[in-house]
């Protein structure tokens, strides 16, 4: 009986903090596009030594570009990535005029949720839904792909 009445508790105050988040219904973003020229190295299979990570600007204090820590390093969870084999780049120069496909995870601030599905926009484009996926269970991070022209 006591487990049942924990468990309702815990259902509630979960059910009102989710309440009490502010749902975010459009996010905007800036890539970078990558200069000519530019060499992209990676050896690790889950490409968390790529380099260099995709520029990625957020004018927003409601959410930012997810980082991770690799070697005690942390750096954004953004990545070039070919959509069409999810194959990490790697030994690759960019090619002015080419197209390349920067893929990043997108995380929100402390009470903050994001509206599923969430209005992207990237460069002032806005994205398809098919271009931002992966929400979390706690909608409050979401992955999205965004292909890009070398200058």
């Amino acid at each position: 009986m006591k487990e049942d009445l924990r468990t309702a508790v815990e259902e509630a105050v979960s059910e009102g903090y989710e309440r009490s988040r502010e749902v975010l219904e459009t996010v905007e973003l800036t890539v970078i596009a990558p200069e000519a020229g530019t060499l992209v190295t990676c050896t690790d299979p889950s490409s968390l030594d790529q380099s260099p990570v995709p520029e990625i600007v957020v004018n927003s204090d409601k959410y930012h570009i997810d980082t991770v820590t690799v070697n005690g390093a942390e750096r954004l969870e953004a990545y070039w990535k070919t959509y069409s084999t999810l194959e990490y780049y790697s030994d690759i120069r960019f090619e002015a005029g080419k197209t390349y496909t920067v893929f990043g995870k997108v995380k929100a601030a402390p009470g903050y949720i994001f509206n599923d599905p969430v209005s992207l926009f990237v460069n002032g484009e806005e994205l398809s839904s098919e271009e931002v996926e992966d929400y979390s269970l706690e909608g409050d991070s979401f992955t999205f792909y965004f292909d890009i022209e070398a200058r």
